[in-house]
């Protein structure tokens, strides 16, 4: 069934932004086939047979939760896969992924050969092989599900990368396209600005694929679009949450000791609801930089969805003195509303939310729990006023959004108590339209 409308409305008016960002995104790209085909058993054992189609099970299975922005497709296990993949799949898989156990070097042991390939031509992409016992066969299996995701994911940063050199200007350099993409992100925070920053960044990449402030800035408008529900559909957010966290990945391979990196990894992770590893990775990144801003925020905002709230709007201040772009405002003055929503101080959390959206009047979750909060306090003509504005830019169930970024997030006790009042009334508002 389609999304209901909500609030209700004799309007059709619906704002172009949404479906004008889908399009532009460089990173929801139509998806890419990826064949997979069973490993085969070359342990001379037929009883490991068994264990060995439990582990390509389990690869794919994997894969298939770490690369959503993929289609994959399970084949036969022929030797000769390229002549037969046409006819298997018609979505024309561009990568095989393949490979065999056999016996490892020790007694006892079993080492996993993994390859991806070029489904055309054929020609190795990347192999990589680890030894296990058949004890540790699920962290060994998680380990090459990794290896694996990452080589998808730079194999798919070179394609559209190499896209985004060919739709913009060609004689521009690495400096040039960072410095474009630089200042698309200094406007406020919206979908046709983050996209555009994200195909400057890309473009960067296909001068330097190593580039790490390229990487970083891909991972950063990634983040962006998962964070923000009302710019895609749910697959589309998915899919650039993937990819933004191995790019981070890889840039915090290529530099260690890069800040704002590792606070973009944080955001990746909280987005996810992985809230320890965000927590972690921000505190990292102010051990190195103290003074970021950014990081401080999204600490602030992490510790709410942890179930402790009353430590955001302190580190919310502390980032605002810090950094004083008015573009992250709205987002932080957000976080600072939500948590103070969350522990009951609702004309606090009202005043941070206008104060959100008088910096940027399109931002969907500030306009969101400003109705929830005005409704809390029986303002429903208000709330109505601001729903009727959401309602036309935005067409998504706001119960869905609410859902998948708020309420399923954290396992926190003390924050699912507070956040789930705020969920009913959502419901109730939906099931009035």
């Amino acid at each position: 069934m389609p999304p209901r409308r909500w609030p209700p409305s004799q309007s059709t008016k619906r704002s172009k932004e949404p479906e004008l960002s889908i399009r532009q995104w460089p990173c929801l790209l139509p998806s890419i086939s990826v064949a997979v085909a069973p490993l085969r058993n070359l342990t001379g054992d037929p009883e490991q047979q068994t264990l060995v189609e439990g582990f390509s099970e389990g690869v794919l299975a994997n894969l298939c939760r770490h690369c959503r922005g993929f289609t994959f497709v399970s084949t036969a296990g022929d030797r000769d896969l390229t002549a037969k993949l046409a006819s298997l799949n018609p979505l024309e898989p561009k990568y095989v992924v393949s490979g065999s156990v056999q016996r490892g070097s020790r007694h006892g042991m079993l080492r996993a050969n993994i390859r991806v390939s070029d489904a055309v031509t054929g020609n190795y992409l990347w192999a990589g092989r680890e030894e296990f016992w058949v004890e540790h066969l699920e962290p060994i299996q998680t380990e090459l599900v990794r290896q694996i995701s990452r080589v998808l994911h730079i194999l798919f940063l070179h394609d559209v990368s190499y896209r985004a050199s060919m739709t913009s200007d060609a004689e521009l350099g690495v400096t040039e396209c960072l410095a474009r993409a630089v200042n698309a992100l200094k406007g406020k925070l919206c979908a046709e600005f983050s996209a555009e920053a994200q195909q400057w960044f890309l473009a960067a990449l296909a001068c330097d694929p190593r580039n790490v402030e390229a990487l970083v800035g891909v991972a950063l408008t990634c983040q962006h679009l998962a964070s923000n529900p009302w710019w895609g559909d749910p697959l589309g957010a998915a899919a650039a949450s993937d990819l933004g966290r191995e790019a981070v990945a890889v840039a915090l391979e290529l530099q260690p000791g890069h800040a704002l990196a590792h606070c973009v990894q944080g955001m990746l992770y909280s987005a996810v609801g992985e809230l320890e590893q965000a927590e972690a990775a921000f505190r990292l990144t102010l051990a190195i930089d103290p003074g970021l801003g950014s990081a401080h925020a999204f600490l602030g905002y992490n510790r709410a969805l942890l179930g402790n709230a009353g430590e955001t709007l302190p580190a919310i201040e502390r980032a605002m003195r810090l950094d004083p772009t008015d573009r992250h405002h709205s987002i932080w003055l957000f976080f600072g509303g939500f948590a103070e929503l969350l522990v009951g101080q609702t004309e606090a959390a009202i005043a941070l939310f206008r104060r959100s959206l008088a910096r940027n009047p399109t931002y969907g979750s500030a306009e969101l729990f400003l109705i929830v909060a005005l409704s809390l306090i029986g303002r429903h003509r208000d709330a109505v006023l601001i729903a009727e504005s959401f309602r036309q830019q935005y067409s998504e169930s706001p119960v869905d959004a609410f859902e998948r970024l708020w309420l399923s997030r954290s396992a926190s006790p003390v924050y699912r108590a507070q956040v789930f009042p705020l969920f009913e009334k959502i419901q109730m508002l939906s099931a009035a339209a």
